[in-house]
């Protein structure tokens, strides 16, 4: 059964850029349709509670704050409550802010070029195994229970293994290419890619051995490990 929040304070308490998909339509048959109703793709969230965060990439139902006009295919960055909570999740806008197209499509040919012209290597490919770092000494099987960490702002290395498609970039041939990252959930690593078995997509991986922002050096002993540590580094195949 659906189950209602009571709002007590009009402060957002889950923001998101998100893409609409369909207006007049919820993903819930508990929500009442309107003018004001849509199903909105979340494409990056920004802030949030983990029950709500762990909605990135899926569909939810989102009533807009106002009637001004919107359109299936806009992108906008949402600023919610909880509303219902059920087999999926709705939520009130308590403000949006339009994405203009114009302006992604403007940054994008500076950003990205520029972005991949500083990795070493660029493949496509397929995330097939995620572990702790043999070099760690550590269990290579990713679990929950994570070591404490150093300090305040550990990375909380992980390796992720690549099934590699194509080369787009590099003159790597092997199959298979071993990416490093760090899994932390520390502030610090929020945008940081975080890589799950099955993921798809573009892989901008860098030979880079320095993680400044946080203070520490990491090195790889095998001459095949990458890293990626900026939110650029991976990019889904529908992106």
């Amino acid at each position: 059964m659906a189950k209602q929040s009571r709002q007590t304070e009009a402060k957002a308490n889950f923001v998101f850029e998100g893409t609409i998909k369909k207006l007049n339509a919820a993903t819930m048959p508990e929500v009442p349709l309107s003018n004001r109703t849509g199903i909105v793709r979340i494409d990056k969230v920004i802030d949030g509670p983990p029950d709500l965060t762990g909605f990135l990439g899926q569909e939810i139902t989102v009533e807009l704050s106002s009637t001004r006009p919107a359109r299936a295919g806009q992108r906008m960055l949402f600023h919610t409550t909880g509303w219902i909570f059920g087999a999926s999740v709705a939520v009130r806008s308590l403000r949006e802010e339009s994405i203009e197209v114009g302006a992604a499509e403007r940054r994008a040919p500076a950003a990205q070029p520029a972005h991949s012209s500083q990795a070493d290597v660029v493949v496509s490919g397929k995330v097939i195994d995620v572990r702790t770092p043999a070099d760690k000494g550590a269990s290579r099987q990713r679990t929950t229970k994570l070591p404490s960490p150093i300090t305040e702002h550990d990375p909380v290395w992980h390796e992720a293994v690549i099934q590699v498609k194509d080369v787009l970039k590099g003159q790597k041939t092997a199959k298979q290419v071993t990416v490093r990252f760090p899994d932390s959930s520390d502030v610090m690593f929020h945008d940081v890619p975080k890589f799950e078995v099955g993921q798809e997509g573009y892989f901008m991986l860098h030979k880079r051995e320095a993680m400044k922002s946080a203070g520490r050096t990491q090195k790889s002993k095998s001459a095949d490990t990458y890293f990626a540590l900026d939110a650029e580094d991976f990019q889904p195949f529908e992106k």
